[in-house]
């Protein structure tokens, strides 16, 4: 009875190639149980039929009423979320949501980002995956940054590593994409956005990475440059406002 699955991939997407190895990758037999509370918080029609569709066809629907539903602490099974991975890497690609809650909490029901966790080729795939969609994330304004940061924090990889590539991406990409989730808002209400998601520490290294010096500095120069386009500029002084009126050390 399974629906039309959306949010499929096509081979003109960029995320094409991450996608299909993930679901080579990560092949295997269908689990025995979805792993969260059974007859209560799934639709009981798509609590049936969850894994009769293949894979690559799960509907979106399904997925989504799959997260709706409680686990058990520390998390799903090994098994099940080898089996649903590759669906749900390519909803995420797609740009959809899993959770109803929001991207943060896609991928912490298994210790995703745990490098130990996983096969080579299978650590591959979520590594490829994991710095193409985050670098694609600073690049556009898609919802809040510090969201998809936070997605692949409380999956287990490491903070340190996302700031890194963060810091990577061009004063020009930061400017723009920080304006939009800092300052494109109410005039006077521009704020430092922080997911109300994290767990303690990484909400405050977090923070501390947006309102560190080093930062600041690469904004208040690229404001401060000549060659340096005016709106551009424009962004760039009121993402250094920001940290400044927020940072102890700025």
């Amino acid at each position: 009875m399974f629906s039309q699955p959306g949010a499929k991939i096509t081979p003109d997407h960029p995320f094409f190639d991450i996608i299909e190895d993930a679901y080579s990758a990560f092949k295997g037999p269908k689990p025995v149980s979805t792993e969260v509370c059974t007859n209560c918080c799934m639709d009981p029609t798509i609590e049936a039929d969850f894994f009769n569709p293949p894979i690559r066809e799960l509907p979106i629907e399904y997925v989504r009423d799959w997260y709706f539903a409680a686990y058990q602490p520390p998390g799903i099974a090994k098994e099940t979320w080898t089996y649903l991975l590759p669906r749900i890497l390519e909803i995420l690609a797609m740009g959809e949501e899993v959770s109803s809650n929001g991207f943060a909490v896609s991928l912490n029901r298994f210790e995703t980002g745990n490098r130990a966790n996983w096969t080579a080729k299978r650590w591959s795939v979520l590594d490829r995956f994991q710095r193409a969609f985050l670098d694609r994330e600073i690049r556009r304004p898609n919802d809040f940054l510090d969201d998809f940061v936070c997605m692949f924090g409380l999956a287990g990889w490491p903070l340190e590593d996302l700031i890194a590539q963060i810091e990577a991406a061009s004063d020009e990409e930061l400017a723009n994409r920080f304006w939009n989730d800092w300052c494109n808002c109410i005039p006077g209400r521009e704020s430092i956005w922080i997911t109300a998601f994290w767990e303690s520490p990484g909400n405050s290294t977090m923070f501390d990475f947006y309102t560190s010096r080093r930062l600041h500095d690469r904004m208040a120069a690229l404001s401060l440059s000549d060659d340096t386009e005016p709106k551009l500029a424009a962004k760039a002084f009121a993402v250094a406002s920001v940290i400044e009126a927020n940072s102890s050390e700025a």
